[in-house]
């Protein structure tokens, strides 16, 4: 069994698929999770509203694959079916806007790097949406965001065993406790016992 196997914080992620007894469907997507909107867009269509907010990265973009399939293949009015944001900001206030506006019944999907997955999941809990009500695709990255229980500052893009707290500089073991309410994994400081003795950093979450 791999390591972690029993960890029963650490989230397992498959692929979207649609509910077809939702009243609507918000899919939110940045970088790579295109590809999975993408995936999720070629199965039986759901007879109910579809809203795709996009956030492209700058070495993922998939807006024009998606526009094409919402528009071109599936015949949807690109105007309602489709939001492309630059910055995460103005995602997050789209999201907020749609979330206003929807009624109960309506079924989240979000694809991205785990730490995206879990930002999606902060704000729909403000409109109470649970996570279990939503859908969600880890998509390329399996870096981590790691909690430093010591400063309380979050590292974003950690993809080692071992990594430097960006606040408090301490060297922290990336453990497989995760945290749904922080969105990210436990860093304890590695060396506390023995100060500088720090074991090999090897890359493990490519």
């Amino acid at each position: 069994m791999q390591a972690g196997y029993w960890i029963r914080s650490k989230p397992i992620y498959g692929g979207l698929q649609w509910q077809h007894k939702a009243q609507a469907h918000v899919i939110i997507a940045s970088g790579e999770g295109g590809r999975a909107v993408l995936r999720l867009l070629q199965q039986q269509l759901p007879p109910q509203a579809i809203k795709v907010l996009y956030l492209p990265e700058a070495q993922a973009d998939h807006s024009h694959a998606l526009r094409h399939m919402l528009q071109d293949v599936l015949g949807l009015d690109l105007a309602s079916a489709l939001s492309r944001h630059d910055t995460a900001a103005a995602l997050w206030l789209a999201l907020d806007e749609v979330l206003t506006a929807s009624r109960m019944g309506t079924r989240i999907y979000a694809a991205g790097d785990e730490a995206f997955l879990w930002q999606v999941a902060a704000q729909a809990a403000l409109h109470g949406v649970l996570n279990a009500d939503i859908m969600r695709e880890q998509a390329a990255s399996l870096a981590r965001a790691v909690y430093c229980v010591h400063c309380k500052t979050i590292s974003h893009h950690v993809n080692t065993n071992i990594a430097t707290c960006s606040g408090c500089q301490r060297q922290l073991l990336v453990r497989d406790h995760f945290s749904r309410r922080l969105g990210a994994y436990m860093g304890l400081m590695i060396d506390a016992e023995e100060p500088g003795n720090v074991p090999d950093i090897l890359e493990i979450y490519p």
